[in-house]
């Protein structure tokens, strides 16, 4: 069967986006440069202008990309993908992180107490290290770049991670209250522990030439299991 243009474009956009997404990850939005896409690519820089318009336009390109669990979106794409307009690719973010569900963490917060503490806790630390497991790349790209893109750091750092550090905090605070977690000195400074363990476990151990061997099965549980047994009453 022959390939189709339309089907050598969405490849070369994927390629694309996979190149642009370790550039930006590694770089930041400030530093990176169409030409250091073009590089990690093995293509001239006017390749990569043949399906862009410009670097906000790649880096908006990345941001979907990262955050869409099926790349068939990119075969409806028009070519070049435009400048898009100001403001956008951040809506299109808080859009994603109001769509944004924790269901382990939400049926605990609908209940008053726990059956089983230890079990319900591991739940819920092990589906919020698992999310970040799955969009690893996706947030790294969020956290080089949060100070340096216009909006980002405030949908993401005051948006997103705000959103989750409210949950765990009255999850906690009801499960303190029912005698089944130890109550923290500072409810707040705990939550904000957890989850960026959970996170320095995803994000930054991989990067690290001394701990990235460590698997990831073995990184979770050891991730949890301290979590959990700081928690507990």
């Amino acid at each position: 069967m022959p390939i189709l243009k339309a089907d050598l474009s969405a490849k070369r956009l994927r390629e694309l986006a996979e190149a642009g997404l370790e550039v930006f990850c590694r770089q930041g939005f400030q530093r990176t440069q169409v030409a250091d896409v073009a590089k990690a690519m093995g293509v001239a820089v006017g390749t990569v202008y043949l399906y862009v318009a410009g670097k906000e336009a790649l880096f908006d390109l990345v941001v979907r990309h990262a955050s869409a669990e099926d790349p068939a979106w990119l075969e409806e794409l028009e070519i070049p993908v435009a400048t898009p307009l100001p403001g956008s690719t951040v809506d299109f973010l808080r859009e994603v992180f109001d769509r944004t569900e924790w269901p382990k963490l939400e049926a605990a917060l609908a209940a008053d107490r726990a059956d089983d503490p230890a079990a319900e806790l591991g739940g819920v630390l092990r589906e919020q290290y698992g999310l970040m497991r799955r969009h690893r790349r996706g947030l790294l790209l969020l956290m080089r770049s949060a100070l340096e893109f216009p909006g980002l750091a405030e949908v993401f750092v005051m948006g997103l991670r705000a959103k989750l550090l409210d949950h765990l905090s009255r999850y906690v605070a009801s499960r303190v209250k029912a005698g089944q977690f130890r109550e923290p000195e500072d409810l707040f400074a705990t939550v904000a522990v957890v989850a960026q363990t959970i996170a320095w476990a995803n994000l930054q151990r991989p990067l690290d030439p001394g701990l990235a061997t460590i698997s990831e099965e073995a990184a979770e549980t050891a991730t949890v299991d301290v979590l959990v047994r700081g928690l507990l009453a």
